[in-house]
């Protein structure tokens, strides 16, 4: 059975994972059809290699969104 990805909407609560801590935060703005999401002020891309939202400027492993903080 395939796993749905959340679909991005404004005001949606994510958490923003840095190194050694994880922040709550809510999305601001959806950009290009939702591969753009900007929280906090901060713009993060989905990215191809892990599917996950990075933070733009990032490594592919760096700052990222968790859509579904359960």
């Amino acid at each position: 059975m395939a796993q749905s990805r959340r679909v991005p909407y404004v005001g949606m609560a994510v958490e923003v994972v840095h190194l050694g801590r994880t922040d709550e935060s809510v999305i601001e703005e959806v950009r290009d059809g939702g591969r753009t999401l900007v929280v906090d002020g901060a713009t993060y891309s989905l990215r191809r290699l892990t599917g996950e939202y990075v933070a733009d400027g990032q490594p592919y492993y760096g700052v990222r969104l968790v859509l579904d903080p359960d």
